[in-house]
Order: C-alpha cells, then structure tokens, then sequence
C-alpha cells in the first residue's frame, strides 16, 4: 500500500500548487462548412461539437447576450468561425486536448486560471438519463457518472465492460478469469440479493437488452459461456451513463434494482460525408506466473518412484528427494531418465497470444437526415493454445425529420462471434490451469505432448487421476465450440403536437440465438467410452413504450411532464442434450452415440407498467424531481403482482446566490430518495410445474415428463423491495481548477425471493419464500483537474475512492445458521450468507486452538480441527480506488491509471494443491531436516513409532490428550497433507492488489504530414494491465474467479491472467 500512498500523496500536492496557462493545439484550425440560420449559441456549439468531434466548455455566463448565429462559410476553420462570436479582444480560446475552452480575457494571476476540462460535466452539459430522457448536469439530485465512448477504446479489450475498471466511483468491475469470449461481474454501491442476480440493467439507447449467460461454471466445473454486453461495439458508443442510485434509475422499475449501465450509441454528421478507421493489434503474455519450489522433484516421502504405477501417481507429487542429474528417475512410460529440473516448464504450455480489432465507419447526413454505418472486425489467439474466437460487429443508425413536427430514429446491431475452445474452470477434468499447477518440477511438460497412443489413438495414462486430464489432450481431443448471433435494435417516433407537447412511440428488440457444442474424446478417463454435450439457446426481448413529455416555462419555473407506458415481453427457449458411448470412434456428430438425453425448456414472462415524472426548475437555483412507476409482473400471484416505485431527487445550486466566484466556482447539494424492488426473476415459482425429470430412465433419448417436486411452490409469493437514500455534493473550486464530487448512499433491501433449503423428509429440497434484509451504506468521493497548463504542457488528473458496508439484518429461520450462496467442492469452504454478519462471508474449518491461541496436536504433533465451520473472511472488498494521470506535451500525451482494491479475502485451492503436492516454496522448510532424521532412524533400527523425530518442520502447541505444552518436528508432507484435506484457514489470503490497468501513449497526427488528406489522425502504444505493483497472494492473481455469481472469493485452478502491448492507429477522413 505505501505504493498508493506515495501516488496519491504526490498528486494532491502537486494538484494543490502547480499553475500555468492554458495551451495551444491544431485542433482549431479544423475547417469545415456552416450553414446556419438564427441559431442559438448553446446550439452553434453543440453543432460544431458534431461536426468535428470536439466538445466545449465555457462559464454560463459567457454565452449570455449573444445574438443568435446566422454563418454560410465554406472550409473556415473552427478558430475564425468562434471569434466571429467570441472577439479576440475580448474572450480566450484555448484547448486542452479535444476539448475547447472560452473564458473571458482578462488578466488574473497565476494560481486564479480560469476554467479547465474537470468541470465540463457541471455547467451546461445535457446528459442522458433514465427512459433516454435529456437533462441538465446542474439539476441532477443524485450522482450521475458519464464517460465518452472514447474511454472504451484508448486502451481496448475484448470484453468491452472490463474497461471500466477504476474510472467510476462505486462501480466494481470483477473480470472471470476464463478467456477471451468471457463474461464480466459488474457490481453498483455493494451486492443487495442473496439468490439472484446483482448486475445493474444494461439499456442501449433507451432499450433494455438481456445480459444474463448461457451458462457459467459451478463447484462441479462447466465455462464462461459469456454475457449480454458482447452485443456492444465500443467503436459505436458515444456516452455511457452510470445511474447508480435509486432516484436515477427508479423509471426503470424492478429490473433497475441494482442501478443501471446507460449506452448511447452515435448518429450520422449533420452535414457531408466523414470516414473513420480504426486499428487496434495488441500481443497478450500470461501476467501471473507459478512460483514454485525448484529443488525437490517427484516421489513421495523423499523416496523416487519404485515402478511404473508409483511414477505415474508421482508426476503430480513433489516430495521425492533433491534433484540430482547423475540419477534416473521413472516416468509413466516406464522410461528412466536424469532427475533434474526439466527444460520446458509448466509456463510454455502458454503461447503468446494476439488480438486485432479493425472498425471501419462511414457517417453523412444533412439538414434532415443523418446516418452511420459501422462495421468490426475482431480476431483473437488466446494465450491457451487451440482457444480463440472471431467477431462481427455491423451496426446501422439513422435519424431523420420528416417535417418540422415528425422525427424518426432507428438503429439495428448484428453480432455474429464465433469461439472455439474455450477453457474449461473449476473442477472441470480439463481445466488446464488445476493440472499445470500440479506437475513436478522434474517433468518436462514436452514429454506430456505424447498423449495418445500411436497405434490405437487411445489417451496414455501419466498420473492415475480420472479428474486431471493430461492438458494436452484436452485442448486437442476435446474441442468445444460455440457460435452466437445476435440482433438489437429500436425504432422510435416523435411527434410534436404543439410547442412543448410531444409524443413518443419506441419498441426495441433483443434477440440471441447461441449453440455450444462439448465433446469428450473416448478413452478419456472420467468417460472411457465418450460422451458429448449440446447446449441450444434462443431468446426474445421485446420492450415497447409510448412517452408523452410536456415542457413550459412560467415566469421563474420551468416545468417538464414525462408520462408513459412499457411493456417488457421476453421469451427463452433452452434445449439440452447428452449423449454417451461413440458407436465409431472419431464421428463426432449425435447419432453417433448410443444413449442420448434431451431436455428442453421453456420460460416466458412478461412486465406491464405505467410511470410518470415531474421536473420543476427554480431560476437554476432549485431543482425538484418526483417519479413513479407502477409494474405488474407476470410471475408474481395477481393479488400481488403490481407493485409501485416512487422517488424525489433535489438539487440546490447555491452558488447561483453567490457573485464572487473566484474561490468556489461551482457548488450544488443533492438529496433524493427512492423505492425500488425486484420481482421472482425466475418464472413458475407459484406452483408445481410439469417437465422433464433428469432421474427417470429415457426412451429412444427422450425424456419421461413430470411433475417437479423438489422446490416447494409459494402461492403468496410477493416482491421483494429496496429503499435507497443518498445525500451528495458537487464543488468546483479556483475558477474550476479543481472539482470535487461526494455522495454518501444508504440502501435497505427487504424480502427478495428465495429458494431456502427444507429438510429432504418433507419430500422437497427447497421451498421459494420470500426473506431477508440487506443493508448497503457507503460513501463514493471523485477529485479531479488540471493542476498544470501550460503553452505546451498541461497535467490532468483524477483520484476516485468508493467504501462499501454491508449488514444482512435478517433471515428466515429456515437459513438458520446459514444460507449457501456457494461452495468448493471439495476444499471445505462456502460462501454463505448468516444474520448480522457481512454479504459474502466465507466459512470453514479452523486450526483447533486453546484459549491462548496455541495449536492443539493430535498424538502425531499434527494440528487438529474444528468440527464446526466458522467465518474465514469475506470477499468483498473493504474499499475501492484508483489514480488516473494524463500529461500531455504539445501533440504527445501520456496516460497510466492505478487501481486499487483493499482487503477482502480469497481461497485459494491452487495454492492449497501446491502445499499438498510439494511445490509450494512454503513446503520447502524442514525437508532436508526430516530426510536427516529419517536417516538416522533407520541407521538406529527404530520405527517411526520409537523415533523421536531429530529434524523436520518445527511445530509448537499443546498435546490434546494430555494439555501438556508440545515442541516438536513433524514430516512436512504429512503436516501440509493435513492441512489441506481438513483446515482451509491456512488457504484463506488477503485479496488487496495495486495494478496499472491501463498505461497509453497518444501521438496527434499533424495534418501537414500527409498534405491535409485526413481531419484527424492519432498513434498510440497502448498496455493493458502490464504491472502488478502489491499483491498478498502467491502464485494466482487477487481478481482470480471461475464464474461471475456469487462465487466470488473461491479460486480453483484458475489460469493465468493476462497483459497486453499493442499499437493503435485512429484516422478521420
């Protein structure tokens, strides 16, 4: 941590005192054609803003008694066409990077500079809100967080949600470590339900789209099947909005309870014709490496392997004797060889893996019309070898006026990704990364490549173990392969019946058709004779609203009416097959297995709702905003499936009250509150339901139907509802030097539906009920500017810090003592939910301990137990930050951010293998001590039971049967044996990391360089994740996990993370 204090702490202080003036750049002499007739000025510069791509900012008082604008210019440049506006003698205009600033001209001191690019967002910027609906910055009375779709593509990913890492305060962005077609766990302001799903909404222009998974992997193994997000193309993104709070997403209803990610993708130009491409090629390395022990090799009890049978168990066991060349060891084929450290270790299984992304963009318009074309293409080799995918991103929006009353907007997006062998997670036989971390330092991982027989094709036996599949078959006999398309898009209409009176008529469509096909090879070891899995996927979304919005000023109010109606139909239709026993061996389609089993099902459900809001703005000093909702949900009993969400939200600029603004340039409190709530997710819940049962024989590969009976119904099922109430404060100070934004949030989460555990003798396993109250309370703090600018230099900078504290208040007795949200198959751990104890807290076995803390030893000096689980930590994290530094010299700018993630904690089942199996370095001490000791009793002709052990691992505590004080030397391969088969205390690590997540040079292409050919032109090296600067656990990285659920905290496994370097090219025609 002493390395984020020292940044933080040199940031602020060069923050509070540096000072400069603002500098020049190129950017304003960008020509382009006006035509405009009596035309606002607020209006000209948003237009301008359109044109060219370049955003402004400027102190309202600057714009008032402007005359409106009439300009017919042809090429004039952007300088020429503002100070037909803006005298030179009268008014600075200066930019920092893409951004233009105006400000009065007039001489102040140094440290007194005027407006910087922190406070764009304050002043007069009009961002989107819930139902698409536009608003003022300045009236908002709950936190708002925007960034520019730029954001998401200056240093690029693959999965598009993992760029948001440390730029949005109280936003956690948790990345499935499991390749590149992956999926992503975002959390807002903490987690709020215990059995669903506590990923915010995910809306693209106003639309809500489905962003659940076909599949995920659980204690048993499986894959990342991947999320709804892939659908958005970074490249086509203008702004995401963050609605964190209740208030700011209360509109959305039930399906916003976890707040909402708000996209707005990008129109046409309203005049002539713009090109841009984009290429992004990066090289991805494996960012974590094993650092394991090198010095002992295989064999048990410091003994090599004495036939074939023992090699083969020893290649995953490390506790053989020290390495020594002039001997020979055994390996599985019964070939003897020199044991000495092999030559290519575990890490060159990995391959260095590369991924291209080309967009290319075609945007026109005129007075009327405006339309955009985009096309993406994505090509990926993962680090896993065979593992990759390829993507096709075509998308298409266009708007247009048809009269002066009439406007319509429609956009369409295809996805078409395909992706071939993905890694398996967990426990999954071929999840590479368990059986790699396993190997013994002696095998040489090019002896593994002979994996199958020549003569038969047969998989070879090298370890005994039917769950640890030799790697390199998996990833070349047992393919998996997916492929997904996927539509989204809209419709809209406005129609302006009168000044101020508008209607809107919008319908949106999400449709995904997903395969994914799985084959077990025969001869493998868990399915000798093959087995094959197909999984088929097809869902609708349909959401359609009317809107009408009212708009009237009166004197020193104005007032805006939103009144609408939604429904929300959705249908999913999921078929599974299995299929055992090849008939011919290497015909890999269906019919080529003898048993065969198919599942299907069906859920459909549908949400009515009618909202309206109410906007009252006083003089800009006073802001008031009242919304409600109303939903009727269709899997809820209809004596109580509609349910109402209210919410009030106030802001007060009191700096409008104030006329020296030279120390407090900008200050706004905000207050709200809100209603918010959840229906049963899942449809059927209400009664027993008729499908296929999975334990009854099948005939002909199909399943005998009937009636589930393992869940309990609930007829009187009620939805469950979440209060949130949140305080905040917007401040601006030195002319907008520095901006500091604040919230504090409190959220109650009361009666979610469950599925609780009853006892088996019931004849049911669960029942759905509806339990729990979940308290949320936090604070998120942002401090940004510009502490620097000069003629040609400028520095920028932003600190972010979010604190979450969560409480689960109460439970049904039912989840007495606890209630399972997950667990380790076999590594004795779960992450539970209890009363009054923290969200996520996992549980286990401890060191048994006396009442001074001591060890307990059983009659071998080995550490006992405790029969009971008790807390082993938790994994959420404490706090949550980041440190983003821009400087920029001329046309060259340099960017690196840091994130942080404080306290929480991981169980690590790679590192608990790596004890058991000898190649930890930890496992290291009292080896050569023991192996003394054993000598010296065998030389004296004792048993190990009339041996009092001269040399081993050193142990303290106190003898169990006799409460006598113990100090004594125990086997270090029977005491880590110990410790992994029964205390999974000794696993549980600190999850704190310090990263550089993202690190980018930006060179700006000066346009005389290629005779004026393009508009704008940038080059950029970019890294992401290069360097870990503080990490507490060994071997795996802290943000390790196999599923995006509540399985967060247990790592298995997990395969290296990765680090990329690339280059960047951006051109604008």
């Amino acid at each position: 941590m002493k390395v984020l204090a020292t940044l933080g702490i040199v940031t602020l202080l060069l923050f509070a005192v540096l000072t400069s003036t603002a500098q020049e750049s190129p950017l304003l002499q960008q020509r382009l054609n006006i035509r405009t007739r009596k035309m606002s000025v607020p209006d000209f510069l948003k237009w301008i803003g359109l044109q060219t791509g370049v955003s402004f900012a400027y102190p309202n008082e600057i714009i008032n008694g402007h005359a409106r604008v009439t300009m017919n210019e042809t090429q004039i440049t952007i300088q020429a066409a503002l100070e037909r506006i803006f005298p030179a003698t009268q008014y600075d205009i200066r930019t920092i990077g893409h951004q233009i600033i105006i400000r009065f001209k007039k001489i102040t001191p140094p440290h007194r500079d005027t407006l910087t690019a922190a406070r764009i967002m304050q002043m007069n910027t009009v961002v989107v809100t819930a139902l698409g609906i536009n608003r003022e910055q300045y009236s908002l009375g709950y936190a708002h967080a925007e960034i520019k779709g730029k954001e998401l593509t200056r240093v690029r990913d693959i999965h598009p949600m993992n760029t948001l890492s440390g730029k949005i305060a109280g936003l956690d962005v948790s990345p499935v470590n499991s390749g590149a077609a992956g999926s992503t766990k975002l959390t807002l302001r903490g987690m709020r339900l215990l059995g669903g799903n506590n990923q915010p909404l995910l809306v693209i222009d106003g639309i809500p789209v489905n962003n659940t998974s076909p599949g995920q992997a659980e204690r048993y193994g499986g894959y990342d099947l991947g999320d709804g997000t892939a659908i958005i193309n970074p490249d086509d993104v203008e702004t995401l909005s963050v609605l964190k709070g209740g208030a700011s997403a209360a509109l959305y209803g039930s399906r916003a309870a976890n707040g909402v990610l708000l996209v707005t993708t990008r129109k046409g130009v309203r005049k002539g014709l713009e090109i841009e491409f984009t290429s992004n090629a990066v090289l991805e390395r494996f960012n974590s490496q094993y650092d394991f022990q090198e010095v002992y090799g295989s064999g048990r009890d410091g003994m090599l392997p004495g036939n074939v049978v023992q090699a083969r168990w020893d290649t995953q066991y490390s506790w053989g004797p020290k390495m020594n060349a002039d001997s020979l060891v055994l390996l599985w084929n019964g070939q003897k060889v020199p044991y000495m450290k092999a030559r290519h270790s575990k890490e060159q299984f990995f391959r260095q893996g590369f991924t291209l992304t080309n967009t290319l963009a075609l945007s026109t318009g005129n007075e009327k019309t405006r339309l955009r074309i985009s096309y993406t293409n994505t090509r990926n080799n993962d680090i896993v070898p065979t593992s990759g995918l390829q993507r096709h991103h075509l998308s298409a929006r266009v708007t247009t006026r048809f009269s002066r009353r009439l406007e319509l907007d429609a956009r369409m997006a295809w996805l078409n990704e395909d992706v071939q062998n993905r890694p398996a997670l967990s426990d999954n036989p071929n999840n590479v990364g368990y059986v790699l971390s396993g190997i013994a330092p002696n095998i040489d991982l090019n002896w593994l490549k002979e994996y199958k027989d020549p003569a038969t094709g047969n998989y070879i036996n090298w370890n005994n173990n039917t769950y640890q599949v030799n790697p390199y078959w998996a990833i070349y006999e047992q393919p998996n392969y997916s492929d997904q398309d996927r539509l989204n898009g809209f419709v809209r209409l406005k129609y302006k019946l009168c000044p101020g009176f508008s209607v809107h008529v919008r319908s949106g469509i999400d449709y995904s058709a997903f395969s994914f096909y799985e084959l077990m090879n025969y001869s493998t070891p868990v399915n000798p004779l093959g087995a094959m899995a197909l999984k088929d996927r097809k869902l609708w979304e349909i959401n359609t609203d009317l809107l009408l919005s009212y708009t009237r000023q009166l004197d020193q109010f104005r007032f805006s009416v939103n009144m609408g109606i939604t429904r929300m139909d959705y249908e999913e239709r999921v078929r599974n097959t299995t299929a055992r026993e090849m008939n011919i061996r290497g015909e890999r389609g269906l019919d080529n297995f003898q048993t065969r089993m198919r599942h299907e099902m069906i859920l459909r459900k549908r949400i009515n709702a009618v909202y309206a809001s109410l906007d009252i703005d006083y003089k800009r000093l006073l802001y008031l905003s009242l919304t409600g909702r109303n939903d009727w949900s269709s899997t809820l009993p209809r004596n109580h499936n509609a349910y109402f969400y209210p919410s009030a939200s106030a802001a007060f600029q009191f700096t409008e009250l104030i006329k020296n603004k030279q120390v407090l340039s900008f200050g706004k409190f905000r207050l709200s509150v809100a209603q918010t709530g959840t229906d049963a997710v899942q449809p059927y819940l209400l009664r027993l339901t008729y499908g296929y049962n999975p334990d009854i024989p099948s005939i002909k590969g199909y399943s005998i139907g009937g009636v589930a009976v393992d869940n309990v119904p609930f007829a009187d099922l009620r939805p469950g509802v979440n209060y949130a109430y949140e305080g905040g404060v917007d401040l601006s100070f030195f002319k907008d030097r520095i901006h500091l934004d604040a919230t504090w949030y409190h959220t109650r989460t009361i009666g979610q539906v469950l599925n609780a555990p009853v006892s088996t003798t019931s004849g049911y396993t669960s029942a759905v009920i509806n339990s729990g109250k979940i308290r949320n309370e936090g604070i998120e703090i942002a401090l940004g500017g510009t502490p620097v600018i000069h003629k040609d230099f400028s520095w920028d900078t932003r600190i972010i810090f979010s604190r979450n504290m969560n409480r689960i208040q109460s439970l049904n007795s039912l989840m007495s003592p606890y209630y399972p949200m997950a667990v380790a198959r076999w590594g004795n751990v779960s992450v539970v939910a209890k009363k009054d104890a923290e969200y996520g807290m996992l549980t286990g076995r401890h060191f048994l301990r006396d009442t001074k803390g001591r060890l307990v030893l059983d009659g071998n000096n080995l550490p006992k137990y405790t029969t009971a689980d008790s807390r082993l930590g938790t994994n959420q994290y404490a706090w949550t930050g980041s440190i983003t530094n821009q400087f920029s010299y001329k046309r060259l700018s340099l960017t690196v951010l840091v994130d942080v993630k404080y306290g929480g904690n991981i169980y690590s089942m790679t590192n608990l293998l790596a004890y058991e199996k000898g190649n930890q370095k930890g496992t290291l001490e009292g080896r050569e001590g023991w192996a003394r000791s054993e000598q010296e009793r065998i030389r004296a002709g004792r048993t190990p039971e009339q041996w009092t052990a001269t040399g081993g691992l050193p142990i303290t505590g106190i003898a169990a049967a006799t409460g006598n004080e113990v100090t004594a030397y125990v086997n270090p391969q029977a005491y880590w044996k110990r410790l992994a088969e029964n205390i999974p205390e000794a696993f549980v690590y600190d999850a704190t990391f310090v990263k550089v997540r993202e690190l980018h040079l930006d060179y700006e292409l000066p346009q005389s360089l290629f005779n004026n050919v393009f508009r704008e032109g940038t080059v950029s090296l970019i890294t992401r994740n290069p360097f870990t600067l503080y990490k507490a656990v060994p071997n795996i990285d802290p943000e390790s996990s196999y599923n995006n659920t509540t399985a967060q905290g247990l790592e298995y496994g997990s395969l290296p993370t990765r680090k990329s370097y690339g280059v960047k090219l951006f051109v604008k025609f």
